[in-house]
């Protein structure tokens, strides 16, 4: 049943707003082989290794190469690993294999050094040199998911389609990163960026679920599930002391797991309204709790207060797309506070519970979004050259 009283229609907006930012990571960046290969080259499975690699480390020293086309030559490399038998074998240590930490785009190279980087293998230095084939898989693998994120973040996510692209090339970064912590001992840093990923994917499945008209209830759960992840990821990162994170990136997950506590509340209070009869005084109930989550997590100790923000620049303005986007749904909420107050006081006259009467709102049953195989990540993308001879995409010059 329908409230009795008609809502006035929202103003048209001239255009939607931009979503909020995605967070990527800083991966790896390919080095020529170093030392003499001359042993390696007459070895024709090294070979072949020697020139998928050679696309990766092409692309590592394009400034113009893009995430797509970066990422393109490392899925060819990868394949080329994953089909060969040296894994195992004492052929690969004819080659010294060496790799360092990506400062990220140019902006952040001038700002500072880099604040960030997946670990994989000897510690958290800016450069890393090995002649495993194993650990080689591992870390390009991690340099695969950095790009796949990149591209994510990358994408126009106020269209279906730019939703799911974004959607898809998360699971796959996730899916990477999966990989590579199982091609060694776990790591407590690729596993919360992996989480990390998972999120920011379901937070895409719930934009997708918003703009194709999903009913209010169903949004409600996954924003709640979006929430709870969120809220796992900030204390995953909270972890890593030990870790170069960005100091911006846990504030932004806790920024967000609020956002999103709001959002379940204001999508139920929706459908609770559109039960009728019954349903309004807790629909009430509803939208004065997603005004307060809201409202501690803009105030003095909250994630997007003042006092936080004021410590750093760089974290300003990293949350400052977080800050407007929950001012916006602070608005919206309001809006339908005050509706549903109105109708309730002029024709439910419904007893509105207290805040903390309030059971937790129900997530999800099951994943919506899942890490990728590694076997689907590595699989030639539409427009990919073959892998041929150990062929791989052009890089742009």
């Amino acid at each position: 049943m329908h409230s009795l009283f008609r809502r006035a229609k929202a103003p048209a907006a001239a255009s939607p707003p931009a979503p909020m930012p995605m967070l990527s990571f800083p991966g790896k960046k390919a080095l020529r082989f170093e030392g003499d290969t001359s042993a390696a080259e007459r070895d024709a499975d090294l070979a072949v290794l020697m020139h998928a690699r050679a696309h990766v480390v092409l692309a590592s020293e394009s400034a113009r190469a893009s995430a797509a086309e970066a990422a393109a030559a490392l899925r060819a490399y990868l394949r080329v690993i994953y089909a060969s038998n040296m894994l195992a074998g004492p052929s690969q240590q004819k080659l010294c294999f060496a790799w360092r930490d990506d400062a990220g785009d140019e902006s952040d190279r001038k700002k500072a050094k880099a604040k960030a980087a997946v670990g994989v293998g000897q510690g958290q230095s800016q450069s890393q040199r090995h002649t495993s084939l194993v650990t080689e898989w591992a870390v390009a693998l991690v340099a695969l998911a950095a790009e796949l994120a990149r591209a994510a973040a990358a994408e126009d996510r106020r269209g279906a389609g730019g939703i799911r692209r974004a959607c898809g090339a998360l699971c796959d970064a996730a899916g990477a990163l999966r990989a590579a912590a199982g091609a060694r001992t776990t790591d407590a840093c690729i596993a919360a960026f992996e989480r990390l990923m998972l999120v920011q994917a379901l937070e895409c499945y719930f934009e997708l679920a918003v703009a194709g008209g999903k009913p209010a209830a169903l949004c409600s759960k996954i924003a709640q599930q979006v929430s709870h992840d969120y809220h796992e990821v900030f204390i995953n990162l909270g972890s890593l002391e030990q870790q170069p994170i960005d100091k911006s990136w846990a504030p932004h997950a806790q920024a967000k797991a609020a956002y999103f506590q709001a959002e379940a509340n204001l999508q139920r209070a929706r459908a609770l309204r559109e039960q009728g009869p019954g349903s309004v005084g807790e629909a009430v109930a509803r939208l004065r709790l997603a005004v307060s989550v809201l409202d501690a997590a803009a105030g003095k100790t909250g994630p997007l207060g003042k006092k936080l923000s004021s410590s750093s620049s760089s974290t300003a303005a990293a949350l400052a797309p977080v800050r407007d986007a929950a001012a916006r749904l602070r608005k919206e909420v309001e809006a339908e506070l005050a509706a549903a107050e109105n109708d309730n006081c002029h024709v439910y006259f419904e007893r509105v519970p207290a805040a903390d009467a309030l059971k937790e709102l129900p997530a999800l049953p099951e994943p919506l979004v899942r890490p990728t195989a590694v076997e689907k990540v590595l699989r030639e993308a539409d427009g990919e050259a073959a892998l041929a001879n150990g062929g791989a995409p052009t890089i742009r010059h």
